[in-house]
């Protein structure tokens, strides 16, 4: 009998000390086409030079804002690399896409190519159901600079985590949109 209490209580102790399962999300990488594995002559480049966080989003956790004051970063819902370079990833990814006469890239190019630079403050969920991106880009082109901020407001779907991050995707990728059309506009 005391054995078996002995057991038991062991295993309810094990049970309760059990840490939560981590869980790791990336955000989902347009899938760019290759056009006939032939060379492609690029009329201009472009370089994605950095894409650059807010303090409390650096963290690995995925941030969810809690109150109109408090923000959480989650201890076991993390990115699974850091976030600013998913970010990078995908911005390339969306404007080779959009953009097919330019070379776009995250690393440095020659014949001073234009150059993009993404800063943002806000990148999360909120506790009324939005999920909120907020910054600013700016682009520097043959010596001229412009700078435009950007705030998107979406409504997440569903409840977790999971719609968090594919919304938060959703809105990178508009934004994406955004630069690109704003580069198409002024070439």
């Amino acid at each position: 009998m005391m054995r078996r209490l002995a057991l038991t209580l062991i295993i309810f102790i094990s049970a309760c000390s059990s840490q939560p399962e981590k869980t790791y999300y990336q955000l989902p990488i347009v899938e760019i086409t290759s056009q006939n594995s032939a060379v492609v002559q690029h009329d201009r480049q472009l370089w994605v030079q950095r894409v650059m966080l807010s303090d409390y989003l650096s963290s690995p956790g995925v941030v969810y804002q809690s109150s109109d004051v408090s923000y959480v970063s989650a201890a076991n819902h993390l990115w699974a690399s850091p976030l600013e370079q998913q970010l990078q990833q995908v911005l390339v990814a969306e404007l080779t896409m959009a953009l097919p006469w330019c070379l776009v890239s995250a690393q440095p190019l020659i014949n001073k190519p234009d150059t993009l630079d993404v800063t943002v403050t806000r990148f999360h969920g909120r506790y009324d159901g939005k999920v909120i991106l907020q910054g600013y880009w700016t682009l520097v082109r043959q010596g001229s600079v412009i700078k435009q901020p950007f705030n998107l407001e979406l409504e997440q779907e569903e409840d977790g985590y999971d719609d968090l991050v594919r919304t938060l995707a959703k809105g990178w990728s508009q934004l994406a949109q955004a630069i690109a059309s704003q580069l198409i506009s002024q070439s």
